[in-house]
């Protein structure tokens, strides 16, 4: 049985034959394209089940926490670990790729991260709360693996960026990732663009290997934590000087292998996008401290400055992704 054609192929197949709306109507009628009574459903019901494990999980953090005083510290850690004992039961009895497999494991994670925090408030172990989330990210790696689910998979990457969001943002003086970062040899700038380069790896490896569980859209918090990260580093260096040595050229090194790497691959234009804004806020910072102007002028001088990369960018990337479409339909 064949399966239907993708968004992309169907656009290929408008663009070659040049078909108008009425044309393009037809074909998505005749292959079955426009979502139906009966994909809106599935997409709800998809929707809600993701939504269920979250309120559950959720559930069971409010219940630890509203009967704080009235359940005991055996009691506390007894019940999550019930709960990450039959995650783990439901996932060996319905594995994945199963709903009920992939939603245990899911689930499972989400308990981990319960469990570490009812850990370090029971016992005062004096962790940060990046520390926190980085266990969390560690130990909940293998469950989102044997999921191979994206939505576990964005999950993971959300709080593996929230550890390293908490670590560079509060630099601490001591701690885990503190010594092995070695922060008493780089400056705070060099870290943060050293945690982009981190989720830039992540991104360059998911899409090489191209995992079913790490689709476009997942990929695309991957890039968007980069260039958040390497923007604040650059906006970072900046105004500090011992930092601009290696900071800015990892910036741009970063800038180019990304536009490297999108225009070479002609999928998905998302981000080259995101590398031009990135580029943009930079350029805007710099702008405004390098300028000798008054108040009013350097306002008028960096209003032009983004209308007009803006502008620019604007144009680039829509005429890029209109070219590439072409191309593939030709």
């Amino acid at each position: 049985m064949q399966s239907k054609p993708s968004r992309v192929e169907l656009d290929q197949i408008a663009g070659h034959y040049s078909l108008d709306s009425a044309a393009v109507g037809t074909l998505l009628d005749l292959s079955a394209a426009r979502p139906g009574p009966g994909a809106s459903a599935q997409f709800l019901s998809w929707m809600l089940r993701i939504g269920g494990v979250l309120s559950l999980a959720a559930a069971v953090v409010f219940f630890v926490a509203a009967n704080w005083s009235e359940i005991a510290v055996f009691g506390r850690f007894a019940l999550l670990e019930s709960i990450l004992v039959a995650c783990a039961a439901v996932a060996f009895l319905r594995p994945p790729p199963s709903t009920a497999g992939r939603a245990a494991l899911f689930m499972a994670f989400i308990v981990t991260g319960a469990l570490l925090a009812l850990f370090g408030q029971t016992y005062q172990t004096g962790a940060d709360v990046h520390e926190l989330f980085v266990g969390w990210a560690l130990l909940g790696l293998p469950l989102v693996c044997i999921a191979a689910w994206s939505v576990a998979s964005a999950a993971w990457l959300l709080v593996l960026n929230t550890a390293l969001m908490l670590f560079c943002g509060w630099h601490p003086t001591g701690g885990m990732l503190w010594v092995l970062l070695g922060a008493r040899r780089f400056q705070p700038a060099e870290i943060v663009i050293g945690v982009a380069w981190l989720n830039l790896a992540l991104w360059f490896a998911f899409e090489t290997l191209r995992l079913a569980a790490v689709p476009e859209w997942v990929r695309r918090i991957a890039i968007s934590c980069a260039f958040a990260f390497g923007t604040w580093a650059g906006i970072t260096a900046i105004f500090e000087s011992q930092a601009r040595a290696l900071v800015l050229p990892a910036l741009a090194v970063a800038m180019i292998a990304v536009a490297f790497q999108t225009l070479r691959r002609r999928k998905d234009i998302y981000p080259l996008a995101v590398v031009m804004g990135s580029f943009i806020i930079i350029s805007l910072v710099w702008f405004g401290k390098v300028s000798k102007f008054d108040g009013e002028g350097v306002f008028l001088l960096l209003a032009l400055w983004l209308i007009g990369t803006s502008t620019v960018a604007g144009r680039v990337l829509t005429v890029t992704s209109r070219r590439w479409r072409q191309q593939g339909a030709a």
